[in-house]
């Protein structure tokens, strides 16, 4: 982590580097392990002036606790930079609009190599870095443009991909807006996307993006040819993740581009079978043994960790069911990672415990103390406590600003980042960083990993 830092948070690389001592040694006491004095420097000798020599001694003895001890402990190792390696594979991809990972994350388990990364959020590549074996200069971090306009210095990295994804943002994209998609310049990330698709040819394209887009494919795929100069088969879904193992109601956009000779006919018959082999998960699957916790009574203290109110990072193995099996590729987690509440007043927590499972602020059992007007309308779903036996409403970002839309079915809360996490399929060892806020946006913003995980596997499927 620290590479990464130093290269993407240097003005607060200290403050960074304060933080990976402290989480190291949390972990290392969960592991018993004491700390051993290195003899020599381990980690980068570049470091020792920002950091000053007491934190840069503390950072090499514990890098080098770990890499005497812990070489086994997949969670701890994902701390060595020297761990992030150029993938060696035949089938690698580069993420634009990467974010926290999800997509990255599906798509790595159906077979491909993550080998190029960007986004303009540093907290959500932090995350991503942390829990992908990509090489610090494989991410660029800031916005699509400025990578496009320095091409040449990335270009070495593109040769080899397979693969292009992205789901770049489109404000302009209304039917009723009836200029090209590609020329209007709310639209600029969107075309820097199809640049980059242009500059690497990649065998395949995946595009993400709001189901709206279906309105606008004519549009898209004229864009497409004209840009890319390239002959690519469209196929072009409108999916609904609860259709493939996610528990979640969340329809999106996807655009599968290839022109390697695949017809649309047969990526589509190819999906639809995977999508049948699944099975249909719902919010009880997800949330099944996670610890129960309080709402955080104090207002602005989410870096606090109790019993009462969740954990950063705590040592617990989790129990297990079907769908726990299935996120974690049958692996065992022994730590509960950003399982955390979040602050609540006491006349939201009221209404979280009046409320019954799927009702919404319309419930007349708290009409006495709702605060909003309007509330058969606009503020309709201003509260919306969530059945256990359904699958969950649309996981968004906006969880960052409250989770009164995402009430626990059955503790007067909001739902932890962690079990966000969950119903987003992520493996229960992904670690997201940054604060509490950073988490839900990450993960709100999130293609969910089991549908990345089938669309690639389609994919995937053409090279056997």
């Amino acid at each position: 982590m620290l590479d990464f830092y130093y290269k993407y948070c240097k003005a607060r690389f200290a403050v960074k580097a304060k933080e990976i001592s402290k989480e190291l040694k949390t972990i290392l006491s969960f592991e018993s392990t004491p700390v051993l004095i290195a003899s020599e420097p381990v980690i980068n000798e570049e470091y020792r002036e920002m950091l000053g020599e007491d934190l840069f001694l503390d950072l090499n003895n514990l890098y080098y606790t770990i890499e005497k001890t812990q070489k086994e402990n997949q969670f701890i190792s994902r701390y060595l930079d020297k761990n992030k390696t150029q993938p060696d594979s035949d089938f690698l991809f580069a993420d634009f609009f990467c974010g926290a990972g999800g997509l990255s994350t599906g798509i790595t388990q159906a077979g491909f190599a993550p080998f190029f990364a960007n986004d303009h959020n540093i907290s959500a590549l932090e995350t991503y870095y942390f829990n992908h074996s990509l090489p610090v200069d494989h991410f660029f971090a800031g916005d699509i443009e400025k990578l496009s306009l320095g091409i040449n210095d990335y270009r070495h990295l593109f040769k080899n991909i397979r693969l292009v994804t992205g789901g770049p943002p489109c404000q302009g994209f209304s039917t009723a807006n009836r200029q090209p998609l590609k020329d209007d310049p709310r639209n600029s990330l969107y075309r820097f996307f199809l640049d980059m698709i242009s500059e690497i040819q990649p065998d395949w394209f995946l595009m993400e993006n709001v189901k709206g887009m279906r309105n606008k494919e004519q549009e898209i795929e004229h864009d497409i040819r004209k840009i890319t100069h390239a002959e690519y088969e469209f196929v072009p879904f409108v999916l609904n993740a609860k259709d493939f193992a996610v528990p979640q109601n969340r329809e999106r956009y996807f655009l599968i581009g290839n022109k390697i000779g695949i017809s649309s006919l047969e990526i589509e018959m190819r999906l639809n079978s995977f999508r049948n082999d699944t099975e249909k998960y719902v919010l009880k699957d997800a949330l099944f043994g996670l610890p129960e916790i309080a709402t955080n009574p104090h207002i602005n203290s989410s870096h606090l960790n109790s019993e009462n109110h969740g954990y950063t990072m705590i040592k617990r193995p989790t129990e297990e069911n079907k769908f726990l099996s299935m996120i974690n590729s049958g692996r065992h987690m022994n730590y509960l990672l950003n399982h955390k509440s979040r602050y609540n007043n006491d006349n939201d927590l009221e209404i979280f415990r009046r409320l019954q499972p799927g009702e919404d602020s319309t419930a007349a059992s708290i009409q006495d103390i709702l605060k909003y007007k309007n509330r058969e309308t606009i503020f309709k779903d201003k509260y919306k406590k969530l059945n256990a036996d359904e699958a969950c409403k649309t996981i968004t970002s906006h969880m960052r600003r409250d989770c009164h839309m995402y009430i626990h079915p059955t503790q007067a809360r909001g739902l932890s980042p962690r079990e966000a996490a969950r119903i987003q399929t992520f493996p229960d060892d992904y670690f997201f960083r940054g604060t509490l806020n950073d988490w839900y946006y990450q993960i709100g913003n999130a293609v969910p990993v089991r549908l990345a995980y089938i669309i690639a596997k389609t994919i995937k499927s053409f090279y056997q």
